[in-house]
């Protein structure tokens, strides 16, 4: 009899074993793994070309870009200071993404985010080279690679674009590389065709001469306009700059919503101009852009009495007038 309650005892522990087997299997099976470690590619940068990329890194936005995270700036760290990310922070990662928690009277300051833990500006580590490069003893490789705080690794990335795409795209309205993919002129380019590859400042007229070409006249009279608030294919609206602290000070240009409305260059444009979407209001609740600026200012002849180039024109714009002597 005691053999027999063995027995069972010993088939109920092989079924306990095996479920608990089977379990754990299917378990670490739908575990998501980290990605394996990218293979580092170029070679190893020399000491002159190591200071020669930190010299123009110094001289970029990328350089300073401490948030004080109104309570919460391990969540902006996921671009601004991405070893600082705490990534398993879901309810401050939650708040910090919610327009909710920050609505407030324009111009009013940020509120506290009650979530996350807040980095002290000794501690923020900030944007440096092994964030895009993987280390090599005292350098690093010249091929590009992101670092991953949620894995903890580094992961492949094709071109500049894919990976300055990791923080450059829909977050807090800079759709930046999401307006340059939809960009006709600029198909097919990438960040560092126009950018320093450490992120030295570009401008239009690095590759664009304002002075030639049919648009010359208008460029001329348009000097503290934008290239991208004329050319802007995306129906971004447009303002005039007045923060004396902006790059874009005194300026007509693009702006969208990241936090506040922000000045920032339209990424997709296009060769064509409406003038209208600055000189001319579509209705009484649309106010031109540019309001002191007349009609005669453009149309000195008076031609626009009649009609404006820049609509449909009426082939009998003054019928009273035609059969008089």
């Amino acid at each position: 009899m005691k053999k027999e309650k063995w027995a069972i005892v010993a088939i109920i522990l092989f079924v306990v074993s095996l479920f608990l087997l089977v379990f754990h299997t299917s378990t670490a099976s739908s575990t998501v793994h980290p990605l394996p470690l990218v293979t580092p590619s170029g070679h190893i940068a020399s000491n002159a070309e190591l200071t020669e990329a930190q010299a123009e890194w110094a001289q970029s936005g990328h350089a300073e870009t401490y948030d004080n995270g109104m309570g919460a700036n391990t969540t902006c760290a996921r671009c601004k200071s991405p070893r600082n990310w705490d990534p398993n922070q879901d309810i401050a990662q939650q708040e910090a993404l919610n327009c909710n928690s920050c609505k407030r009277v324009p111009g009013a300051p940020r509120p506290e985010l009650l979530s996350g833990v807040p980095v002290d500006e000794s501690d923020w580590r900030g944007v440096p080279c092994d964030i895009c490069h993987i280390p090599a003893n005292n350098s690093y490789y010249t091929g590009i690679a992101f670092w991953d705080q949620s894995s903890g690794q580094y992961i492949p990335v094709e071109n500049s674009m894919e990976l300055c795409a990791h923080c450059h795209e829909g977050q807090h309205g800079f759709e930046v590389v999401e307006e340059q993919k939809a960009s006709l002129v600029h198909a097919n380019m990438v960040c560092t065709d126009c950018h320093g590859s450490h992120g030295s400042p570009s401008a239009c007229r690095d590759c664009h001469n304002p002075a030639l070409g049919a648009g010359a006249p208008e460029h001329v009279r348009h000097l503290n306009v934008n290239c991208t608030a004329c050319h802007d294919a995306g129906g971004l609206s447009i303002w005039l700059e007045k923060d004396p602290n902006s790059a874009h000070f005194g300026e007509f240009i693009t702006r969208r919503f990241a936090h506040t409305l922000t000045s920032w260059p339209s990424h997709n444009l296009q060769r064509q101009v409406e003038c209208q979407r600055c000189h001319h209001p579509k209705d009484i609740y649309s106010p031109a852009t540019a309001p002191d600026v007349s009609c005669l200012d453009c149309h000195p002849d008076g031609a626009s009495l009649f009609w404006c180039v820049y609509f449909h024109r009426n082939p009998d714009p003054n019928p009273e007038t035609k059969n008089q002597p």
